[in-house]
């Protein structure tokens, strides 16, 4: 562990910010955890607490988005034990040679995004031209349940050429299979599903521990961890549509479900090499009686000799080349895999 004496101070600002008020601060950007911001200005990811601790608008610690701000104040150096260091022992500085910092009042409520930070959205269900491939996967736990949680422990095999570190931090993920056209019956891509975090704290070749951060849903043994890099976050912008392009819905999210509704997630069959591009709007369209028997059955028949209505408007948040992830933002129908989509020219 590095150790912060006080009159080290310049070396934990080095890198951040100076606000208005003559406080330090860092901006908060996509990859960002507590956890790597103390390693890298604390010198250590377990004095993630003290970052926490001083951050009053930080409601959850495991979540922290782009845009906002995280507070640096000497206050934070008084938990940490002023003459701990690994090397030879030296008595310690005589008070008056310590600087007084000045204290900086704690930033009351939330503080807001910047105007030109756009939403983002967590994209917890990835569809793929080939499977996910992790550097480890969950092998046990002393935990005495099947399903794990955020502060279990559990042990993972880790892939023998992965370099990966204690400190760092992944996503894990559950393989899914194949997800076929509702309509081709080929095969559009590999569905895999997030479910949580975890950050790996020791390593052994190719042993290793891991403490569960966050879940989405079920943890179980199996799962893997990785891949390296991966966001679930996407941020959520609106462009212009520079052409018209008619497609179907694949698959919705959750997969475990059949329908989709507002704010869910939709898979469609065109992708960047079709002209998608983040931010393009599709509309989920149909094409039939509603109060027909056979509409009830198969909520995507279509009744010939009846227009095309709008059910739905979504944009598209994450791209592949021939699939497209799309957030539903308006809904008046339940949508399901074998709706038809149309992306019009604007």
């Amino acid at each position: 562990m590095r150790a912060y004496y006080p009159q080290d101070y310049d070396a934990l600002f080095e890198g951040l910010e100076e606000g208005e008020g003559g406080e330090r601060l860092h901006r908060v950007v996509e990859g960002d955890t507590l956890w790597k911001l103390a390693q890298t200005y604390l010198g250590d990811a377990d004095h993630w607490p003290l970052l926490w601790a001083e951050n009053a608008h930080i409601e959850n610690p495991h979540w922290i988005f782009p845009g906002e701000v995280v507070y640096f104040k000497p206050s934070s150096l008084s938990a940490l034990s002023p003459f701990e260091e690994l090397g030879p022992v030296f008595e310690p500085p005589s008070a008056s040679s310590m600087p007084t910092p000045t204290p900086t009042p704690a930033p009351q409520g939330f503080i807001g995004r910047p105007p030109d930070a756009p939403p983002m959205v967590a994209v917890d269900v990835l569809l793929t031209p080939s499977p996910l491939e992790g550097w480890a996967s969950l092998q046990s736990s002393l935990t005495q349940a099947e399903m794990l949680s955020p502060m279990d422990e559990a042990y993972v095999h880790i892939k023998k050429e992965s370099t990966v570190q204690p400190g760092e931090t992944f996503l894990i993920f559950r393989n899914r299979g194949k997800i076929k056209h509702p309509k081709t019956k080929a095969v559009v891509g590999h569905m895999s599903l997030l479910v949580g975090a975890a950050r790996l704290y020791s390593r052994e070749g190719q042993r290793g521990m891991v403490q569960i951060l966050r879940a989405r849903g079920e943890i179980l043994r199996g799962d893997m961890l990785g891949p390296v890099g991966q966001s679930h976050l996407r941020p959520i912008y609106m462009r212009k549509n520079e052409k018209a392009l008619e497609g179907w819905v694949v698959a919705v999210e959750p997969i475990e479900a059949s329908i989709a509704g507002g704010q869910s997630l939709v898979f469609l069959d065109k992708g960047a090499e079709d002209g998608v591009a983040i931010g393009n709007r599709f509309h989920i369209m149909r094409q039939q009686d509603g109060l027909s028997l056979q509409t009830v059955l198969k909520p995507a028949v279509v009744h010939k000799g009846l227009p095309k209505q709008a059910i739905a408007l979504c944009t598209v948040v994450d791209l592949r080349p021939h699939v497209s992830t799309c957030l539903l933002i308006r809904a008046t129908r339940e949508i399901v895999a074998g709706d038809s989509v149309e992306m019009r020219g604007e």
